[in-house]
């Protein structure tokens, strides 16, 4: 009941009781009851008057405390710490309070649209919706809430809906205080990290101990000077090992140097005429010390693997490398082949099957090395098969010289056959390749439990998942010459037959390029040992003949060939035969052309992908190239497979990478000379 009610209510009942009153009184005397009469009437004209000014006194008092609530509402809305603006579908600003104009540049021309104030700013995606975003302006941070404005749902209302829903309203919250210390915070976060000395041990051999002595000091002082003048922490693990940690905005820096200790390290000289180099591996992670710990090391591991000279960052979920400007030297030392050698026998001893396998789209010196791991499997009389892929054409004339072997009848199976053949105890062994997504028969791979990896790429960070061994050497020729010397120091002697033989000489033929590419002592060793051993060398001239067809292809993609940058770039015809071993051809052909220091070849694979061949003489890592844009390779030879490209999208990617990284390397050529 409301005041207006009981008011009523009281009066009604008043004149109740007095009616009563005045008809008993009339009863008893009239005279008096006129009396009374005119004193109620009297007395009734008087209280209403003094109710009713009551009443007035009242409502004007209630319109003035409106009136004053509306002008303090309107004076929060307008100075409230919140910038506030109304624009319309035009992305124009309809209005604003005080706070979000005092933001706004003095240009006006830039002022009548929200988008002069969030050049960023994309209306169609927010329009019509209701959230919020974070927006950085002129170095503050801000917190935009926005939201469609909406009718009042009330009957009574004489607002238009549809007019009123073709505005928005979008609220800024100056957030740049607790942004400034959150970043503040994130820049302290620390990473960890690993150093190592990688041929130090390799440089002491020929050093007398004042040389050695010097040498590490040096390369100490160098060290720990670096990680200090970042403000870090670094600490000997052992004598040619650290651990440090950094905060996470001097590493940031030492990224944009390109981690220059690198350079420092090689510029040192010894009586030997062999830089020193070392290897970083770092975690720039908001995991915690432990898992970091964990990343921190396999990137010292991937790093290593990588062939040694430079530094693998795991920043976030990627994988950055830096450095890897030297070649891999060659060890001279055989100890870690032999003991090699002794693990994949007692594997092989454990397991009840063998199968081994390649690359995708084998070349010789992956299917040569496969031979030659099936040997050892067939030495300790093994069940042993070779998975080939289905794009195979490269290495045809050794298949076929297999398959009409009588001593190989079924050594060689496709990816469903060896898919069937693997079991719980079966050892999966892959050569020449170490990313499970570029193997021979990925589902017979994936289906296995006991893996072994021999390889002589550089490591990647898509790294073959839980293998029992690994065999890793990128300073070496090729993977052929890894296996002749596992064939050499395994504890059953293993009897070549020419083909096999033939096989694993072809494998080092090929990626030496006749003996001239990254070739040393051991690689003619592995090929004495081999000729000792059987292999023919008028087979090997045969697999290696070349067609006319083929000679007319590769002659027409050599004179259409273009120099950008001391680099050459072709691609074969969309209907080539055999289009990958031309392209390895044509790209070797390139870099023997003066003033090419490297050459990319290109051609339509049978699935409808652009595959790349690159090349080099040496002073171009190729490998760094190729993994831009999502291949792999080693520093002189490597290659890619892009997808959802075209043929000429992917050259004009590939060129602009390539041009990308001579600049960059022309650059720091340019300092090195300061």
């Amino acid at each position: 009941m409301d005041i207006q009610t009981e008011y009523s209510t009281i009066e009604i009942t008043a004149a109740v009781i007095v009616i009563l009153l005045l008809g008993i009184i009339l009863y008893l005397n009239w005279q008096l009851a006129m009396l009374a009469f005119i004193v109620v009437v009297g007395a009734y004209m008087f209280v209403g008057r003094t109710i009713r000014r009551g009443r007035h006194r009242r409502k004007a008092q209630f319109d003035r405390m409106a009136k004053g609530i509306t002008q303090a509402s309107t004076f929060a809305l307008q100075n409230l710490p919140v910038g506030i603006v109304i624009i319309d579908e035009n992305n124009v600003i309809c209005w604003s309070n005080s706070v979000f104009k005092d933001w706004l540049p003095n240009d006006s021309n830039k002022t009548m649209k929200l988008s002069g104030f969030i050049p960023t700013l994309r209306i169609d995606k927010y329009w019509g919706k209701s959230g919020f975003f974070h927006e950085e302006i002129d170095g503050k941070y801000y917190r935009v809430l926005y939201k469609t404005l909406e009718a009042p749902k009330s009957r009574y209302s004489d607002v238009d809906s549809d007019e009123l829903e073709s505005y928005m309203a979008f609220y800024f919250d100056d957030i740049s205080d607790i942004e400034r210390e959150k970043n503040n915070a994130m820049a302290m976060v620390p990473a960890l990290g690993f150093i190592t000395m990688d041929n130090i041990e390799d440089l002491r051999t020929g050093l007398s101990d004042i040389e050695y002595t010097q040498l590490w000091s040096d390369m100490n002082r160098l060290i720990v000077t670096e990680i200090d003048q970042h403000d870090g922490f670094i600490r000997n693990a052992t004598e040619d090992t650290y651990s440090f940690s950094i905060s996470k905005a001097e590493m940031l820096k030492m990224m944009e140097k390109r981690f220059n200790l690198l350079d420092k390290i090689r510029a040192l000289t010894t009586s030997k005429h062999i830089p020193p180099t070392i290897s970083m591996g770092i975690a720039l992670t908001t995991d915690s010390v432990k898992v970091q710990g964990e990343k921190a090391k396999a990137a010292l591991e991937i790093a290593l693997g990588r062939g040694g000279d430079q530094v693998c960052v795991y920043h976030g979920e990627e994988v950055k490398f830096f450095g890897g400007k030297t070649s891999g030297n060659e060890k001279n030392t055989r100890v870690r082949a032999r003991v090699v050698s002794h693990a994949l026998h007692e594997i092989m001893l454990d397991s009840d099957r063998v199968l081994v396998m390649g690359h995708d789209r084998e070349d010789y010196d992956s299917i040569g090395a496969s031979v030659g791991v099936a040997a050892m499997a067939r030495a300790l009389h093994k069940p042993v098969h070779i998975a080939l892929s289905p794009n195979s054409t490269a290495v045809r004339k050794l298949v076929e010289v297999l398959v009409d072997h009588p001593d190989f009848k079924g050594l060689i199976i496709d990816g469903e056959e060896a898919e069937q053949f693997v079991t719980d105890n079966t050892v999966v062994i892959v050569t020449d390749v170490h990313r499970s997504e570029m193997v021979a028969a990925p589902a017979a791979l994936k289906k296995s439990t006991r893996r072994v990896v021999i390889d002589h790429h550089r490591r990647g960070s898509d790294f073959i998942a839980s293998p029992l061994l690994t065999y890793l050497e990128p300073s070496t020729s090729s993977t052929s010459e890894l296996v002749t010397e596992l064939i050499q120091y395994f504890p059953d002697h293993v009897t070549l037959k020419n083909i096999e033989a033939s096989g694993l000489y072809a494998g080092i033929v090929v990626d030496t390029k006749n003996f001239v590419v990254q070739t040393g002592a051991r690689t003619f060793e592995a090929a004495s040992f081999l000729r000792r051993s059987g292999a023919d060398v008028s087979l090997v001239r045969h697999l290696f003949m070349d067609s006319f067809e083929g000679m007319r292809m590769r002659s027409a993609m050599l004179a259409s060939a273009e120099e950008v940058a001391n680099m050459a770039f072709t691609e074969a015809p969309e209907n080539a035969q055999n289009a990958t071993v031309i392209a390895a051809q044509t790209g070797d052909k390139l870099i023997t052309l003066e003033g090419i220091e490297a050459s990319f070849v290109f051609y339509v694979l049978p699935d409808g992908g652009i595959g790349v061949s690159a090349r080099s003489q040496g002073k171009v890592n190729v490998q760094v190239i190729m993994e831009a844009v999502g291949g792999g390779g080693h520093r002189t030879v490597a290659g890619a497979q892009i997808y959802n490209k075209s043929l000429k999208e992917a050259r004009r990617w590939v060129t602009d990478v390539a041009v990308s990284y001579m600049t960059e390397l022309q650059r720091e050529s340019e300092e090195e000379l300061e």
